[in-house]
């Protein structure tokens, strides 16, 4: 099964940038992941020796944890973010999908912004209001500053590269 925009894309189409959603907006997932897993392997470990059942409560907040840890890693592999040669395509979503494909001929603006921690780790929401409506903000994109600059260039082919 090939990835959502692959199978999205129009005859002569091509995918000319892609972006990712950016860690660091998991950074809590991964710290409290982490205390969960660590907290409990020595009581994991105190259980299995001993002859009371209290592994089984350990081995939940353990298993806890590592869902905590994995998800970051789930969630940014199931969002899938390109500009093409046509259009902009946006899709996230682990158990319920959204996807925005919008036209170049349709955007009229493209915002980022970034706060304090985002302009420090380099990470930010991109906002899209196209003719009539504004799209739902594409949160904690990496390097989003760069995205909006492939979005125009994009859009504006002829621009000079520099």
């Amino acid at each position: 099964m090939g990835s959502y925009i692959e199978e999205s894309l129009d005859t002569g189409e091509s995918v000319n940038y892609t972006a990712r959603v950016s860690l660091w907006r998991y950074a809590l997932h991964f710290l409290v992941g982490g205390c969960l897993v660590a907290g409990s392997l020595p009581g994991i470990a105190r259980a299995l020796f001993s002859t009371k059942s209290s592994a089984i409560g350990f081995g939940i907040v353990s298993l806890l944890g590592l869902v905590l840890l994995a998800w970051p890693f789930i969630a940014r592999r199931s969002t899938e973010l390109a500009i093409t040669n046509k259009r902009l395509i946006a899709k996230y979503g682990v158990l319920s999908t959204h996807s925005i494909e919008i036209r170049f001929d349709k955007i009229e603006t493209v915002q980022v912004s970034q706060g304090l921690i985002g302009r420090i780790l380099n990470y930010g929401d991109i906002v899209v209001t196209g003719t009539g409506s504004t799209f739902d903000p594409i949160r904690h994109i990496a390097s989003a500053l760069r995205f909006r600059m492939a979005l125009n260039r994009a859009m504006d082919p002829g621009q000079s590269s520099g």
